[in-house]
């Protein structure tokens, strides 16, 4: 077939064109599995209400709520620092919208995408596309370890494979990322702008990815502090870096020597409040936790000039990359495509129930005239009946799922499972 022309859609399904009008009245039937997926982040609603949603949304929440909506077969919660992402894979588009209902916050937080729409978005939220920094490479391990934390009673764990599958499209696409391309880079070049003074004293708190990131880009231009919470940083990475370290314990003396400080641990509630900062010096502090690191009432101090990822957006304009776009919209669709197929399965079962529905009743109706069997017997006749419907519905059911996605399968599908639906006012 010539490059460019698709085919008809007998060829492609096996159905002849002329049976369209038969397939559009087609009686509903059970539903495929639904995705839809729901955005909160910065572009969506302000940072006080991401703060709010973060605190809520969690792994306990999830859980609470899958275990309350029954026609979910897997949920996943992906958070990143400036985001908190839910999709859902359902039996029923009814049963997708309840979710809808249990998410904290303002409805208008909230931006809803179903189906291809909702898998476009997480490859292009994998690929740093939708970042604070446009391009930034954390992201894309955040949604493969969120892979690992999907909730399921789908046997096939098919949003552990989209997850993951987005995240090795990041990697294949966008493989080289330069460190400019990170919250940690612009928190680092904010930082030093704003102290407005050569080698400024920075305390950085948090001794994760980012705060060491930060920590490596000041070191040749500040005197930097690594704060950390249990465990100090190697000596070999200090020494790299020619910082030094503290425990977040002990940053008050810290805090009263500093220029800057850069908050960047993930503290779950507020460790740095307005008691904590002595008067009498200027102090710039950024802050970037979701939720945050320093309580508001720090940014009120005449003294103090608080930052938080609100304010953090790089400035100029980012390179749109329309090839990258390109691809990465065509790598969606091939994941999109593969999800459909796991899609069929309510109506590939709903055709094995009926028809293990007709087989049991002919059965009862033939022990009448059977009469009484042995053990054996009873064993060969259930043997023999069920090989004949799953030797019958083989072939049906194949071509169920290699049919494409898209409306016109779906009108394909429910006609050819009311084909096989058994009607019981026939003989």
């Amino acid at each position: 077939m010539p490059a460019g022309v698709l085919p008809t859609e007998e060829a492609a399904t096996g159905f002849p064109a002329k049976t369209r009008g038969a397939i559009a009245e087609a009686p509903s039937g059970p539903e495929p599995l639904v995705l839809v997926g729901y955005e909160c982040s910065l572009a969506t609603t302000t940072l006080g209400e991401l703060e709010t949603i973060a605190t809520a949304v969690s792994g306990p929440w999830l859980r609470s709520a899958f275990a309350r909506l029954p026609d979910a077969e897997e949920a996943v919660v992906l958070a990143t620092c400036c985001r908190r992402e839910l999709f859902v894979l359902s039996r029923s588009s009814t049963g997708a919208d309840r979710w809808q209902e249990l998410l904290p916050g303002p409805g208008a937080a909230w931006t809803r995408r179903v189906g291809r729409e909702a898998v476009r978005h997480l490859f292009r939220v994998a690929a740093g596309r939708e970042s604070l920094v446009v391009g930034e490479k954390e992201v894309r391990g955040q949604v493969r370890a969120t892979s690992t934390a999907v909730v399921s009673r789908h046997r096939q764990r098919a949003l552990r494979d989209l997850l993951a599958g987005a995240a090795s499209s990041a990697d294949r696409l966008v493989p080289h990322v330069p460190r400019s391309r990170s919250i940690a880079a612009v928190a680092a070049t904010r930082a030093l702008e704003l102290a407005g003074r050569p080698f400024p004293r920075v305390l950085v708190v948090g001794s994760g990815e980012v705060g060491r990131q930060v920590t490596e880009l000041l070191a040749p231009s500040a005197r930097v502090t690594l704060a950390y919470r249990e465990r100090s940083p190697e000596p070999e990475f200090l020494r790299a870096a020619g910082a030094r370290a503290v425990r977040l314990d002990a940053v008050g003396p810290e805090i009263a020597v500093s220029d800057v400080v850069v908050a960047a641990t993930k503290s779950g509630s507020p460790w740095l409040r307005a008691q904590d900062v002595p008067g009498g010096r200027a102090l710039i502090v950024l802050d970037l936790g979701v939720p945050r690191n320093v309580e508001a009432a720090v940014g009120e101090l005449p003294n103090v000039r608080l930052v938080d990822l609100s304010e953090l957006r790089p400035r100029g304009a980012v390179d749109p990359s329309p090839d990258l776009e390109t691809a990465l919209e065509a790598a969606a669709d091939q994941a999109h495509d593969r999800l459909a197929v796991h899609s069929l399965e309510p109506w590939i079962a709903a055709a094995r129930r009926r028809a293990e529905g007709v087989r049991v009743a002919e059965l009862a109706t033939a022990r009448e005239f059977l009469g009484p069997l042995t053990l054996e017997q009873e064993v060969a006749v259930d043997r023999l009946t069920r090989r004949l419907v799953n030797r019958l519905l083989v072939g049906p059911t194949e071509r169920l799922r290699r049919l494409p996605p898209g409306e016109d399968g779906d009108r394909l599908r429910r006609f050819a499972l009311e084909l096989l639906r058994a009607d019981p006012s026939l003989p």
